[in-house]
């Protein structure tokens, strides 16, 4: 893997943050249309708090 720079990982680290707050605010309007699409937002929240947490475990250690 490519080694980002701390401006690059920032930007990276900020664009995660933009994604899971923007899933976090559509759950509720999505779930008036489908549960099942919803319930695939959720999973996608679950799985982005499990990368930026690798990720930010990654950028301490290097």
């Amino acid at each position: 893997m490519e080694h980002l720079n701390p401006s690059h990982r920032q930007i990276l680290d900020e664009d995660l943050q933009i994604i899971r707050v923007t899933l976090a605010t559509i759950i509720t309007d999505v779930r008036h249309f489908s549960a099942r699409a919803a319930d695939a937002v959720q999973e996608a929240l679950e799985k982005l708090d499990a990368a930026q947490k690798e990720f930010s475990h990654v950028r301490e250690t290097r």
